[in-house]
């Protein structure tokens, strides 16, 4: 049975129930209205059970009132776990004492700056190895998204190349819970995973950031390969496969690495989410194993499908 046969089968069941007849044109809209919604409310399989409304607010009103996805009640111990949120915190602390962080002529932050903010983050494989050395902003992804995620948040003002601290930067930096509230907000609403990669897609990782949140709330606690999700992740946006094309490997394998390296290798691993296993990364036995850290539990609460 098609939709057209399931609503017209619906009215006529509306008709009978409620004897009236011959029904008004109001009538029948109330009817159709009542359709929608039943249609809306049910769960579907390649939203891993979730209804259209309920990924409705996942996608467009994440951490609102209605959304399955909501900040948790955490403590300030919690925001200290978050790598990111000690960078932004020492980010803002410096600029506070300096009043005027002067930039570089490039409008970068100062080679010293970069290494402190560093320095209370997570590891960066390539600086840790030794492959890049750790001289400029550019040199780490975290030092970026620090700064990035600051901006963001309206906590800092860029003004004759100097940074400093806005009303909004010095009232939320009394709070810590505050503080990462509104980093996660940020990070999860207004940041571009794109930012840091040459993938041609603008949208992989960034349409329906939060329902990764959902995924990882869901099947974290075993230690899954990153494909598990981005499967997940394509059978709800499949069009996004197409924003990638072929070299060496297959569409689908490019997509993969694309949303594997923006949401495990950069968000998730920066905000401390996860923790990555990675095996015989250059052989054909290659995996990357993806766990949820008990961090994750401290700072979401997903409300499941219904």
């Amino acid at each position: 049975m098609n939709k057209k046969e399931e609503l017209q089968k619906y009215v006529e069941k509306r008709i009978r129930e409620t004897g009236i007849g011959t029904p008004t044109i109001e009538q029948l809209n109330g009817f159709l209205a009542e359709w929608m919604q039943i249609e809306n409310s049910r769960p579907i399989a390649h939203f891993d059970g979730y209804s259209p409304t309920q990924m409705q607010q996942i996608m467009h009103n994440l951490f609102g009132e209605n959304c399955p996805v909501q900040l948790a009640n955490f403590v300030d111990e919690d925001c200290n776990s978050v790598p990111l949120f000690r960078q932004i915190k020492e980010l803002l602390e410096i600029i506070e004492k300096e009043e005027n962080l002067k930039l570089t002529q490039t409008g970068n932050l100062p080679p010293r700056i970069v290494k402190e903010v560093y320095s209370v983050g997570a590891p960066e494989p390539h600086i840790q190895s030794g492959i890049v050395k750790l001289r400029t902003e550019k040199d780490s992804v975290s030092v970026q998204m620090a700064r990035i995620a600051v901006e963001l948040m309206g906590a800092v003002k860029k003004r004759n190349n100097t940074l400093s601290l806005t009303k909004k930067g010095k009232e939320i930096m009394k709070d810590n819970r505050t503080l990462l509230s509104g980093l996660l907000i940020v990070m999860f609403t207004k940041y571009n995973p794109a930012y840091f990669d040459s993938y041609s897609s603008e949208n992989i990782g960034y349409v329906g950031l939060g329902f990764n949140l959902v995924l990882l709330h869901k099947y974290g606690k075993k230690d899954l390969k990153d494909t598990f999700y981005s499967d997940k992740y394509f059978k709800a946006f499949p069009l996004l496969l197409g924003e990638v094309a072929e070299g060496y490997s297959s569409q689908e394998e490019v997509a993969t690495y694309c949303y594997s390296h923006r949401i495990f290798d950069v968000l998730f691993y920066h905000l401390g989410l996860v923790t990555i296993d990675e095996r015989n990364r250059y052989s054909p036995n290659h995996a990357k194993l993806i766990h949820k850290t008990p961090l994750f539990d401290a700072l979401f609460i997903i409300k499941p499908a219904r």
